[in-house]
């Protein structure tokens, strides 16, 4: 079986290591994104990149699914008012890469909610993260 190893650009690879700056938001009946954009070559391996931001949300439920070519809503997720540490990771696999979003109230010892997915992406432009849709 042919495996097709598949890296980020030189301008993505200097920030894999790196989480996205911190930002804040609000929902206020507004979707709101995670997302950060690679370059997928093929010419070595991509690790992990991942993005974050921390934002002020307000009690309820939210849709929550991963940006794509066509996102959708994969889960609700109940949420207590607070600030937050949202997480999107790109990771590669062996012919795949796993997606993973992860949302932890600020300062809490308590499990992060998670989403996971596998996705096959081609060369060129991806843009991945995650979405909040406020259902209130």
């Amino acid at each position: 079986m042919f495996t097709k190893k598949i890296a980020v650009a030189a301008v993505a690879v200097a920030a894999a290591g790196v989480l996205g700056t911190a930002t804040s938001a609000s929902a206020t009946g507004a979707t709101l994104y995670d997302t950060k954009t690679v370059v997928i070559n093929d010419t070595g391996n991509l690790g992990s990149i991942c993005t974050s931001r921390t934002l002020n949300l307000a009690a309820g439920a939210y849709g929550w699914g991963f940006v794509d070519m066509a996102p959708m809503v994969s889960s609700t997720v109940k949420l207590a008012a607070g600030t937050y540490v949202w997480t999107d990771c790109l990771t590669q696999g062996m012919d795949y890469y796993f997606l993973d979003s992860k949302i932890q109230l600020k300062n809490s010892s308590a499990a992060p909610a998670v989403l996971d997915a596998t996705r096959w992406l081609n060369v060129g432009s991806y843009t991945f993260g995650s979405f909040l849709k406020p259902n209130f």
